[in-house]
C-alpha cells in the first residue's frame, strides 16, 4: 500500500445519443416586469386590528367602571 495519495485523472465523456447544451457568449441582465407589492402586510394589518380591538375593549371596561362608581355613588348619597 502506498503512503502517497495519486490525483486520480477524470476524462471528460461526452454521450452518443441525445443533445449536448454549450452556451457561450455575453451574460447580460435580464429586466423582469416590476411587481406590485402591497402598502401593508396582511400580519400589519392582523395587528392593527387586534390594537383596535384592545382598544374599544379598554374603553368599554373603563366606560363600565365610570357608571358602576357613579351608580355606588348615587346610591350612597341618597341613603
Amino acid at each position: 500500500m502506498g503512503d502517497k495519495a495519486q490525483p486520480t485523472t477524470l476524462q471528460e465523456v461526452l454521450p452518443k445519443a441525445g443533445l449536448v447544451y454549450s452556451e457561450k457568449g455575453n451574460l447580460s441582465e435580464v429586466l423582469c416586469k416590476p411587481k406590485i407589492m402591497p402598502l401593508k402586510s396582511v400580519t400589519l394589518e392582523r395587528l392593527e386590528e387586534m390594537e383596535k380591538a384592545a382598544a374599544t375593549a379598554t374603553a368599554e371596561a373603563n366606560e363600565a367602571e365610570k357608571t358602576a362608581e357613579e351608580q355606588a355613588q348615587a346610591s350612597f348619597a341618597a341613603s
